[in-house]
């Protein structure tokens, strides 16, 4: 018998790994952050300096850069955030750019 909860996720993640600013809402400075993973409709991220100060229901935007595209922007709500650094935003608006990244990786799955 599997006593595991049933999976939640509506989008495949794929784990990335990159470097990253986040701009929060409300701060000055962007946070230098890590994008563990990110899916169409959600991305994790990892501060390294432990908890940044991120809460629930902050709204924030990020972006990276994709050699040879457009920059991808993508922004939505913090739904998760803990001490040790790491916070999940579900996304709520993105870019073309950025659901065509999410597309190719699909693709390579």
């Amino acid at each position: 018998m599997n006593d595991s909860p049933p999976e939640r996720r509506r989008h495949a993640r794929f784990p990335l790994g990159l470097p990253v600013g986040v701009r929060v809402a409300g701060r000055r400075t962007p946070l230098m952050v890590e994008l563990l993973d990110v899916s169409e409709s959600g991305a994790r991220f990892h501060a390294l300096e432990g908890d940044t100060g991120v809460h629930v229901s902050d709204r924030a935007t990020f972006g990276f850069v994709v050699p040879g595209e457009p920059s991808c922007q993508a922004q939505g709500l913090v739904v998760r955030a803990d001490r040790s650094g790491q916070f999940v935003l579900a996304l709520d608006e993105a870019n073309d750019a950025f659901v065509g990244f999410i597309r190719l990786l699909e693709a390579d799955s």
